[in-house]
């Protein structure tokens, strides 16, 4: 709706920076509920996480966030993917992609994409801190309300609590985490 708030009525409504192809994509999954099929999902990933965040098409982008994380994070891909998950709040996308820099800093900072990573400080102490603590984090999920150090825990485990409280499962981490505590504070369940 609010894509069309400006125009009258039988105005054509132009819908820049997203191509014909991903569009039929997003109007199959919003008016049917349609992922693409894997070959289709794997080569259009990127562009439909954009679009599908967009449009607010929450579902269909993290299955393409999902995607990009099972092809596979390797040297040559590890820093640009952490960017493009942090620009585009794929908090799972950015946590495989941070742990595989852990585990193959070397490499990942040998890469082109190495460079545009320094630039960011954020980054670089987040990277920092994963490195720090790598190896020292319980990943377990809670046992009891006690048990809840949600800065611990991973982004599919943040997502699972999400759900069953009926909240919003999009977002970085720390927005996962901002909402989980809300509703802990909040009393919802």
């Amino acid at each position: 709706a609010a894509l069309a708030e400006d125009y009258a009525d039988k105005t054509p409504i132009p819908i820049d920076d997203v191509g014909c192809d991903l569009f039929r994509i997003i109007l199959r999954f919003v008016y049917g509920g349609e992922i693409p099929r894997q070959g289709v999902l794997q080569d259009k990933a990127r562009s439909l996480v954009i679009a599908a965040d967009k449009f607010g098409c929450t579902g269909l982008k993290l299955a393409a966030e999902a995607e990009l994380a099972a092809a596979g994070v390797n040297a040559d891909n590890a820093a640009e993917l952490i960017l493009f998950a942090d620009g585009a709040s794929c908090a799972m996308l950015k946590e495989a992609a941070m742990d595989f820099f852990v585990s193959n800093s070397e490499a990942v900072m040998a890469s082109d994409g190495y460079a545009q990573v320094q630039e960011s400080v954020g980054i670089m102490h987040e990277l920092l801190a994963a490195a720090m603590t790598n190896g020292n984090k319980k990943r377990a999920a809670p046992t009891g309300p006690d048990d809840r150090d949600y800065k611990l825990m991973r982004v599919s485990q943040l997502r699972k609590m999400l759900d069953s409280k009926g909240l919003d499962v999009d977002g970085s981490k720390e927005m996962l985490i901002s909402l989980l505590e809300e509703a802990d504070w909040g009393g919802v369940n």
